[in-house]
């Protein structure tokens, strides 16, 4: 099934999300992005964990790459456990949003995806860990990341920062981290976000990446990237609870890049059982021609 909800103008990030979880089917959601490459295996792994375990977020680790998939510059790693992840949410974000499958009623409890500029996925995992939920990263590289010389600016500026800053306080107030924790997070933040240049905050963002080796974790060598979800027994198939994957598109997205997003989500070891894909404000008439396609694949069961 390929649900599409129109939104007649931009909402923002958050409010879309929102918008998605919110009409998707199933407890089950993942998140995805309309410029990113999941890995063919990527929802086969977080049903493994969720089918075994009561984990809140099951995420994983990306690489990034600039223009070519395979022209990976790194990894942007996060730990594991859920005791590491707590520690590492008092100083940065410590998921990788564009990998998570979740349960949607544990992030609905915490009040779902709300608007906050360029941190709604921060704000969420900071309120679901106030309840004490449960958060795993899985140690294989779950998304191919799309990035560019403009992300450098998104991340920086005075606008972000203030956003950062407002984080920082909430967990403060809220009692997460320690005076101590919130000045030392403020002050980085404040040099890397409004005294640092763009190119030199491109130069900081490699420094918190791991060299990439040119192999896709949990990805046997030669084997395709496309592997059919046919290659799978329907009775492995069947062992794993119906998942929704929740997507917004924007009028700045590239069609090109949406349509390749698109396609590997529908050509994966397991497939979702619905794609609820949100149009955030008017879109270009290339960008309607790749959804009218994916309903069709979706509704006739085509090939890709």
């Amino acid at each position: 099934d390929f649900k599409v909800i129109q939104f007649e103008n931009n909402q923002g990030h958050g409010k879309a999300r929102q918008a998605a979880i919110l009409n998707t089917s199933h407890e089950l959601v993942a998140i995805m992005d309309a410029d990113d490459i999941s890995s063919p295996y990527r929802f086969e792994k977080e049903l493994e964990i969720h089918s075994k375990k009561k984990i809140s977020v099951v995420g994983g680790q990306i690489t990034e790459f600039i223009k070519d998939p395979g022209n990976v510059t790194g990894i942007r790693a996060v730990l594991k456990s859920n005791q590491e992840i707590y520690k590492d949410l008092k100083k940065r974000c410590p998921i990788n949003q564009v990998t998570v499958m979740f349960r949607k009623s544990d992030v609905l409890e915490a009040g779902g995806y709300q608007d906050w500029y360029c941190n709604e996925d921060y704000f969420l995992w900071i309120r679901m860990a106030e309840r004490g939920m449960v958060f795993e990263n899985l140690s294989d590289v779950l998304v191919n990341v799309r990035i560019g010389e403009e992300m450098y600016e998104r991340r920086g500026g005075w606008r972000y920062f203030l956003s950062e800053r407002r984080l920082q306080k909430y967990m403060l107030i809220h009692k997460q981290i320690s005076i101590f924790r919130y000045f030392c997070n403020v002050a980085i933040r404040f040099g890397g976000e409004v005294i640092a240049t763009n190119s030199l905050r491109k130069k900081l963002f490699k420094l918190t990446r791991k060299t990439y080796d040119n192999k896709i974790s949990g990805q046997k060598e030669g084997e395709s990237q496309e592997r059919s979800v046919m290659c799978k027994n329907i009775s492995e198939i069947q062992k794993y609870p119906p998942f929704s994957v929740a997507i917004s598109v924007y009028k700045k997205d590239n069609p090109e890049w949406f349509d390749v997003a698109l396609k590997s989500i529908i050509v994966q070891t397991i497939k979702p059982d619905e794609i609820v894909l949100v149009v955030d404000g008017p879109v270009s008439d290339v960008t309607r021609n790749v959804i009218t396609k994916y309903i069709a694949i979706c509704q006739n069961g085509d090939n890709v």
